[in-house]
C-alpha cells in the first residue's frame, strides 16, 4: 500500500529524526539509502546522515546553494517534500520479519526502487520565460528511503519511508523546488506498481498469493486471514473502540474512523527488539504459522514465467495472455462509466488486476500494441493551461478554435500562437485518453436514430389544432412551445431541455391531456403514454402527476413491452441516462414504430454511465423546446439564486440565497444541519430535503438527526442491506467480493444451487475465480461469477429502527409494489417484522387512507434512513426547503450538485460549508463526461490539417499513435523568435 504525506512545518531537525533516526523503533542495519537522478547530480551515495538529511530538507545543497523556499497556502507552513510510505501486505511482513527471510525483505526493496523510478520521470519544475510562468519537464529527484520493520502497536510492518526531497535541477542546471502535482495524480497507479512488482517477485521465490480484493491487494497463501489477522493488534484496537460505540469500519463515518485512530495511537515508546521478535515467534508457534511454504518452480521443465502463467491461466479467461487479459478487463470496468478513460487510470486498473501476473511493461505494451491494431482508440495530443490542474483540456486544433471565437484571431494566427504557446510551456501535455469502438459505434447509433426518425410520423394534431386547444391555458410560452413540439411534431424523438423547476413534468401533462381528447374523439384506438424514469423517486413522481410510470431499467428488462404506433413514450430526466440505455430504449421505440419524447436538464447530474446522449442529440440537431422561466421557487431571492446558477454565475448566485453558513468542522457543520431541521415543525420535516455531498456524511447526519429526535435506543437492530457500486466486470472477478458482503441472485442458478431473491453471505474468494457463498440454511455453495452474472451485492450492516424513523427502500419489490428511493416511516416494530407507512399517503393523509405494509426480518432489510439524501437521490423532487451541506475538499462539490440542489426547494434553501472564500470556487467546478465522437472529431481534425484522407484504415499506425510517452525532456523552449505573442498571459 502507498500512502503520500506532505512533510511541512518550520523544524527540519524533527522531521530528519523521525526518517532517519536509527533507535529501536526502527531497524539500526537500516540507516537510508539514496536514489534518483538529482541524489546523483549530488553526490549523495551510501548511508544517509541525519544532519546532512536535515540541511536538505531545508532546501541547503551540498554545495551550500540554499533553494528558494516554498510553502503550503492552506497550512500555512514550508513545504519540505513528499513522504511516500510504501508498506507490504501483512503477511508479507510476517514472511520476512518473523521467518526472517531476506529474499522477501530484497524483494520488497526492488518493488519499491521500481516505482520509485516511476514517481522521477513526473519530476518538474516551474520556470520563468520573460516573465511567463511554464512547465519544465527535468526528470530527476532526490529520494531518502529508509526502510522501517514495525508499526507503532509492535506489530510486523515491513514499511519504506520514501523521502521525496523539495528539490530538482533543471536543464540550465539550476535547482529548484519540485512541482509535485503529477505525483498525487498518478499515486494510485504507483501503488499498484508497488504490489504488482511485489507480487511477481513473491511468486519468482516460489511464495503464491491469495488476491484479497480487486485493488491489487495481496497476502501469501500460506498464511490465513485469522492469522493475518492476529498480528495487527493496532487493527484490533480501532475495531473495539468502533464495537464499543455500536460501530463498524462499514458503517462508521470516515471521521470517527479518523478520531478512534487517533485517540488508539500509543506513543513511540523504548522497547528491546530483541523480545518483541521472540514475541512474535511464540505467537506464530501458538497460531500454528508454517513459515517454510516455499514451492520452488525450478522442478518445471519451462522454468518459472511458464509456472506463473499456468497459475495465472487458473483464473483468467480462456485463450488470453495475462496481459491481454488484465487490459481487457480494465477496459470492460472503466468504459461501462466513461467513454473516454485516461491512460493512468487504465494502466492503474490493470496492474491491480495483474497483481502477480503482468508488469506495467507487459501493460504498456499491450495498450499499444490494441492501438496499433486500431482496437483501441486513441486521442489526439491534448494540452492544458500551466498551474490550471482542472482547466480544459484541448487538442491544438481546438485551443486554436477557442482563440479565433474569443480572440477574433484568423485560424492561421491561432495555430501559430498556439503553437509556440506549447513550445514555450505555457500549454503542458496532459495524458493520453482512450475510446473504444463499441463506444464510438453506440454513439454514432444514437444519433442515426434519431436522424431517421425525423419527418417519419405523422403529427398527432396539426399545429393550428394545437394553438386552438392551448387558448387560454395557464401554460408560459416556453411550455407552450414543448406541447406543441411533442403534439404537433412529424419527428419520431423530440427533446424538452428545461432548466430546474420550471415545470416540465407539468407540460408533458398537458400535452398528454391533449393528446387523450384527440384520442377520445378521433378513428381508431386511441395513444397509450408511458413514462420512465431512471430512478424510483422519479418514478413515483411521475405516478403522483397521473402517469403510468416505470423505471427506465424494469421496461428495458421487460420480455412483453406492449408498445406500437400509438404509443409515446416519456423519458424523465433524460440527461442521467447513459448511451447503452438511450440506445437500447430509442431501437425499441423505432423497431415498435412508437414516439418519444425526452424531458432533461443538461446542467444537472450526468448519468453515471457511460455517456451523455441527451446533449449530444440536442447539439445533433434534435427537435427540442427550451423551457426557461422557472415556476418552483416561490421566494423571489430564492428564484434569482436559481437562475443565476443555470448560467453558471456563482458569486451571485450564492449572494441570493437566505444562509450561507461557515463551519469549519464536518461535525460542528453537520450538528448546525440538524439544529436547525429538528426547529421545524414535524409538517416541516417531511417538506425539507437534507442534501449532502458524500456517504459519510448522509450517515452522520442520519445519526445525528435520530438522536436529536430522541429514537436511538428506543427501538430494535435489524440486518439491512445497502448496495454496493460495482461494475459488470468488478462482479465477474471474485476478489472484488469481500468477506461478510451479501450477493442476491436476479436468477435462478440451478447448478449452483441459487435461487432467485435469495440471499447469500460472501465467505471468501478462491483462486480459480471461485466464490464461496454461505447459504441460509447454514450449508456453502460455490460459483464462478463469470458464470453467473446476475447477481446484486450487497454490503450487511446493523441498524436500529424505531416508531417514527423516516427510511428510504433501496431495492424494487414488484411484490409488495415497492420501488427503490420510496420513502417510508416505521409505524411498528414488533418480533421479526417491521410496519412501515409510506411518507407519501401521510403527507396526503386528508385524502385517503395510508398505505402500510409489514416486511418480514427473517431476512436482511433493503432499507436505510432518509433524513439526508444524496444529491443523484434528491434529482427530481420537489420540497419546501433544502438544507445542504458542501465541503469544498470534496471532489464532489461542483455546479452539478449545487444547482441540483438548492433548485429543489420552493421557499428556502441554505447552504453549510467548510469555507465561505473557497465555496465559489468549489462549485464552479463542473464534471462533463466525455464522448467517443469528440475524441473522434479532434481526430479527423487534426488529419485534415496533416493533410490526411478523414477516412479509410483505422490509422492504428498513424502518427496520431507514435507520439513518445510522455518525454522527459525541458518544456519550456523559447520560440525561435524569441518575442512573446500578444495576449501570451491568457494561458497563464
Amino acid at each position: 500500500m502507498l500512502n503520500v504525506t506532505p512533510i511541512r512545518g518550520n523544524n527540519q531537525y524533527a522531521a530528519a529524526h523521525y526518517f532517519a533516526a536509527a533507535d529501536d523503533y526502527y531497524a539500526k542495519e537500516h540507516p537510508g539509502e539514496w536514489q534518483g537522478e538529482g541524489a546523483r547530480a549530488l553526490g549523495l551515495e551510501g548511508p544517509i546522515e541525519q544532519a546532512q538529511f536535515s540541511r536538505l530538507l531545508d532546501g541547503q545543497l551540498p554545495n551550500g546553494e540554499r533553494i528558494q523556499t516554498t510553502f503550503d497556502t492552506t497550512a500555512h507552513k514550508k513545504r519540505m517534500g513528499l513522504d511516500l510510505t510504501f508498506s507490504a501486505p501483512k503477511s508479507v511482513s510476517m514472511q520476512a520479519l518473523v521467518a526472517g527471510d531476506r529474499e522477501v525483505s530484497a524483494a520488497h526493496d526492488r518493488a519499491v526502487t521500481r516505482a520509485l523510478e516511476q514517481v522521477e520521470r513526473l519530476a518538474e519544475a516551474r520556470k520563468k520565460v520573460m516573465g511567463k510562468s511554464c512547465h519544465e519537464r527535468t526528470g530527476n529527484m532526490v529520494i531518502g528511503k529508509f526502510r522501517h520493520e514495525m508499526s507503532r502497536a509492535k506489530d510486523p510492518q515491513l514499511h519504506t519511508h520514501a523521502v521525496v526531497l523539495n528539490m530538482t535541477q533543471r536543464a540550465d542546471g539550476a535547482w529548484r523546488a519540485l512541482s509535485n502535482e503529477d505525483i498525487f495524480r498518478v499515486q494510485h497507479e504507483i501503488d499498484a506498481l508497488y504490489k504488482a512488482e511485489l507480487a511477481h517477485s513473491l511468486q519468482e521465490l516460489g511464495y503464491a498469493i491469495r488476491l484479497v480484493d480487486d485493488k491489487g491487494k495481496f497476502e501469501l497463501a500460506h498464511i490465513s486471514r485469522d492469522q493475518i489477522e492476529a498480528f495487527s493488534a493496532r487493527s484490533y484496537v480501532i475495531e473495539q473502540a468502533l464495537a464499543d460505540e455500536g460501530k463498524t469500519r462499514a458503517s462508521a463515518t470516515a471521521l470517527e474512523k479518523q478520531v478512534i485512530s487517533l485517540a488508539t495511537r500509543p506513543r513511540k515508546d523504548e522497547s528491546d527488539r530483541q523480545i518483541i521478535k521472540q514475541y512474535w515467534l511464540e505467537k506464530s508457534r501458538e497460531l500454528g504459522i508454517d513459515y517454510g511454504a516455499r514451492s520452488p518452480l525450478d522442478g518445471l521443465s519451462d522454468g518459472p514465467r511458464s509456472a506463473l502463467d499456468q497459475v495465472a491461466a487458473m483464473s483468467l479467461p480462456a485463450g488470453l495472455t495475462p496481459a491481454q487479459a488484465v487490459v481487457q478487463y480494465a477496459i470492460n470496468h472503466l468504459t461501462e462509466r466513461e467513454a473516454v478513460v485516461r491512460e493512468s487510470v487504465l494502466t492503474t486498473t490493470a496492474l491491480r488486476r495483474a497483481v502477480g501476473l503482468a508488469g506495467i511493461e507487459e501493460v504498456h505494451t499491450e495498450i499499444r500494441r490494441l492501438v496499433e491494431q486500431g482496437a483501441l482508440i486513441e486521442a489526439v495530443p491534448a494540452y492544458r493551461a500551466t498551474g490550471s490542474m482542472d482547466g480544459p483540456a484541448l487538442s491544438s486544433a481546438g485551443w486554436a478554435s477557442f482563440l479565433s471565437e474569443r480572440e477574433g484571431l484568423t485560424q492561421q494566427e491561432a495555430r501559430a500562437y498556439v503553437a509556440q504557446a506549447i513550445q514555450r510551456g505555457s500549454l503542458v501535455p496532459v495524458e493520453r485518453r482512450y475510446t473504444t469502438h463499441k463506444a464510438l459505434a453506440r454513439e454514432k447509433a444514437i444519433l442515426a436514430i434519431e436522424r431517421s426518425g425525423r419527418a417519419a410520423l405523422a403529427p398527432i394534431l396539426t399545429p393550428a389544432a394545437v394553438k386552438t386547444a392551448l387558448e387560454g391555458s395557464p401554460l408560459n410560452a416556453g411550455q407552450r412551445l414543448a406541447v406543441k413540439a411533442i403534439v404537433a411534431t412529424p419527428h419520431r424523438f423530440v427533446g424538452i431541455q428545461g432548466d430546474a423547476g420550471t415545470g416540465k413534468t407539468y407540460t408533458v401533462n398537458q400535452a398528454v391531456a391533449l393528446i387523450r381528447q384527440a384520442s377520445a374523439v378521433g378513428p381508431g384506438p386511441g395513444y397509450r403514454t408511458v413514462a420512465l424514469a431512471p430512478y424510483g423517486n422519479q418514478v413515483t413522481a411521475l405516478r403522483n402527476a397521473g402517469l403510468d410510470a416505470h423505471t427506465l431499467a424494469s421496461f428495458l428488462r421487460a420480455k412483453d413491452k406492449s408498445i406500437d404506433g400509438k404509443t409515446l413514450i416519456v423519458l424523465d430526466e433524460a440527461g442521467v441516462v447513459g448511451a447503452r440505455q438511450m440506445e437500447q430504449l430509442m431501437r425499441t421505440v423505432e423497431q415498435a414504430d412508437a414516439r418519444m419524447v425526452l424531458i432533461g436538464d443538461t446542467k444537472q447530474t450526468e448519468a453515471i454511465e457511460a455517456g451523455k446522449p441527451f446533449a449530444q442529440l440536442q447539439n445533433a440537431g434534435m427537435l427540442t423546446a427550451r423551457i426557461s422561466e422557472i415556476t418552483r421557487q416561490e421566494d423571489r431571492e430564492l428564484k434569482t439564486a436559481v437562475e443565476h446558477a443555470a448560467e453558471g454565475r456563482v458569486t451571485q448566485s450564492l449572494s441570493h440565497l437566505s444562509h450561507v453558513e461557515e463551519l469549519k468542522e464536518p461535525t460542528e457543520r453537520h450538528r448546525a444541519i440538524v439544529a436547525d431541521y429538528i426547529a421545524l415543525t414535524e409538517g416541516e420535516r417531511r417538506d425539507t430535503l437534507i442534501v449532502a455531498g458524500t456517504n459519510d456524511a448522509r450517515r452522520e447526519i442520519n445519526r445525528m438527526v435520530r438522536e436529536s429526535l430522541a429514537l436511538t435506543g428506543r427501538g430494535r437492530e435489524f440486518e439491512t442491506l445497502t448496495r454496493v457500486d460495482m461494475t459488470k466486470a468488478q462482479r465477474r472477478f471474485a476478489p472484488s467480493y469481500q468477506p461478510g458482503m451479501v450477493i442476491q441472485p436476479e436468477r435462478d442458478y440451478q447448478k449452483a444451487g441459487l435461487a432467485r431473491g435469495e440471499t447469500y453471505r460472501v465467505r471468501e474468494a478462491l483462486p480459480g475465480n471461485m466464490l464461496v457463498l454461505q447459504c441460509p440454511d447454514g450449508t456453502m455453495a460455490t460459483i464462478n461469477p463469470r458464470r453467473a452474472t446476475q447477481l446484486s451485492v450487497y454490503q450487511l450492516e446493523r441498524a436500529e429502527l424505531s416508531v417514527g424513523d423516516a427510511v428510504r427502500i433501496n431495492r424494487n419489490d414488484a411484490g409488495r409494489d415497492l420501488t427503490n428511493g420510496d420513502r417510508m416511516r416505521v409505524a411498528g416494530v414488533a418480533g421479526h417484522a417491521v410496519t412501515l407507512e409510506s411518507l407519501e399517503s401521510i403527507e396526503r393523509r386528508g385524502g385517503g387512507p395510508v398505505r402500510s405494509l409489514e416486511l418480514s426480518a427473517a431476512r436482511p432489510l433493503h432499507l436505510e434512513h432518509a433524513y439526508a439524501s444524496s444529491v443523484h437521490s434528491a434529482q427530481g423532487l420537489t420540497s419546501e426547503r433544502a438544507l445542504i451541506a458542501l465541503d469544498t475538499r470534496s471532489r464532489t462539490t461542483s455546479m452539478n450538485l449545487y444547482y441540483v440542489a438548492i433548485s429543489r426547494a420552493r421557499q428556502e434553501a441554505r447552504v453549510y460549508t467548510n469555507s465561505l472564500g473557497e465555496l465559489p470556487d468549489a462549485i464552479a467546478r463542473r464534471f462533463d463526461k466525455s464522448t467517443a465522437l469528440a475524441l473522434q472529431r479532434e481526430r479527423q481534425l487534426l488529419r485534415r490539417e496533416a493533410g490526411l484522407p478523414p477516412k479509410g484504415a483505422l490509422d492504428g499506425k498513424s502518427a496520431l499513435s507514435r507520439q513518445p510517452r510522455q518525454s522527459l525532456e525541458p518544456q519550456c523552449k523559447a520560440p525561435a523568435s524569441g518575442k512573446e505573442p500578444s495576449g501570451y498571459g491568457r494561458f497563464d
